[in-house]
């Protein structure tokens, strides 16, 4: 983000891709672990719902896999009930029409007269390590009570990519909104949530036929949630990882711990990316 990566027919398809990768057309890591999404699928009406607002015709998401087009201008989308926000969350990245960007939609509709209530909308960055598809959002919408009468929700973005002979990369980037009014806005943008890093690449189309047989990969996993203090009247949020490898050795790192402090404007970063990188290391 520039300020912030058929229902049965698609949980068909997610079932094969969960069962053997390659098949249905999407052919990433993310697209092979995108059951837990199928809960969170957009119904038929919110997604015209929500089309509507925008003012963009064909509001519906393609086969999973497929890139959104003049049939289907959705590339992704999320719904779910948010009854903190009396309503239904609903979130979309969606192609206007005008031009190749996508843009990102993210809604209160309300739950008594089904219309758009509170709203946010921005670009989505241009990141060629970034390729938003079907089950690339997902919602959180765990208890982030960082001040009195003040709950923010949380919005993942995943990539689709895949893998391929890359050295490292991320996994879901978590970012936090706040209803306020007729608006929705950013507190918190694009949290890793996880991470990857090569150890050692074992004999597979990426390398010759020296190669050793087993790929050891190293995982970074993140937890959010808010802390027992307090920094200008809101919540400090606790971010934890803890490291692990793919071949059952055990991974020395302590378990990592940052506290994200508001500035009165957003939780910055910066920090916190910082001592990450180094604990990575």
């Amino acid at each position: 983000m520039k300020t912030l990566g058929h229902r049965a027919m698609r949980a068909a398809c997610i079932a094969v891709l969960t069962l053997a990768a390659g098949a249905c057309q999407a052919a990433s890591d993310h697209e092979r672990n995108v059951g837990a999404q199928v809960e969170q699928l957009c119904d038929p009406r919110s997604l015209a719902t929500l089309g509507r607002f925008v003012h963009v015709d064909n509001f519906r998401e393609p086969a999973l896999g497929q890139e959104p087009d003049a049939t289907a201008m959705v590339a992704a989308s999320a719904c779910r009930a948010a009854p903190a926000h009396h309503g239904r969350l609903v979130a979309a990245a969606y192609r206007s029409g005008h031009d190749n960007d996508l843009l990102l939609v993210i809604a209160v509709i309300d739950g008594a007269t089904g219309q758009v209530g509170s709203n946010f909308k921005a670009n989505l960055d241009s990141d060629p390590a970034v390729k938003v598809v079907s089950g690339s959002l997902w919602l959180d919408t765990a208890a982030y009570d960082l001040a009195p009468g003040v709950r923010a929700f949380g919005l993942d973005i995943t990539s689709g990519l895949p893998r391929g002979c890359a050295a490292g990369g991320s996994g879901a980037r978590r970012s936090l909104f706040v209803s306020q009014g007729r608006f929705i806005r950013p507190v918190l943008q694009d949290l890793p949530m996880s991470e990857w890093n090569l150890i050692q690449r074992g004999r597979s189309a990426c390398t010759d036929s020296s190669a050793p047989d087993l790929t050891i990969t190293e995982n970074f996993a993140a937890t959010l949630a808010p802390a027992p203090t307090s920094t200008r009247g809101y919540r400090d949020l606790a971010v934890t990882g803890l490291a692990t490898r793919d071949d059952g050795s055990v991974d020395e790192r302590p378990p990592f711990h940052a506290l994200l402090k508001w500035d009165g404007r957003v939780y910055s970063l910066v920090e916190q990316q910082q001592a990450w990188t180094i604990w990575k290391q």
